[in-house]
């Protein structure tokens, strides 16, 4: 069975600078995006507690990347794939309802940059 790696970040970075770069990254978004959510509905505290998981994912990754612990890296690759998921899922239900909202552009470009950060944080655990 083949599998996708790449031998660096953003083509020049190596990868353990590169898990670095993607968590301290994730970590400025999620504490922005903290702010921008309505707290106020079921789903604003439901993204909430969603962006809360994955910034301590983002910190579990910075932890294992600066100390060079394999399994630290797994919780961060596990999020991200249930967050593409879940990324997905919204923009096809979105697309069925025929519900068109602004935002559905960033999710998928996000769920496409969560791919590739995703892809970087798994090649550098293969290579530890």
């Amino acid at each position: 069975m083949a599998m996708f790696y790449t031998d660096n970040c953003c083509c020049c970075v190596e990868l353990k600078c590169g898990c670095i770069l993607i968590a301290i990254f994730d970590v400025i978004l999620r504490g922005i995006d903290r702010f921008l959510l309505d707290r106020n509905s079921l789903m604003g505290n439901i993204a909430l507690v969603v962006s809360g998981i994955y910034l301590i994912s983002c910190i579990i990754l910075l932890i294992g990347a600066l100390l060079g612990i394999r399994y630290l890296l797994l919780p961060y690759i596990f999020v991200v794939m249930v967050h593409v998921i879940i990324l997905i899922w919204e923009c096809g239900y979105v697309i069925m309802m025929e519900d068109f909202y602004d935002f559905i552009v960033l999710d998928i470009i996000q769920a496409v940059l969560s791919l590739y950060f995703c892809l970087v944080v798994y090649s550098y655990y293969d290579t530890i």
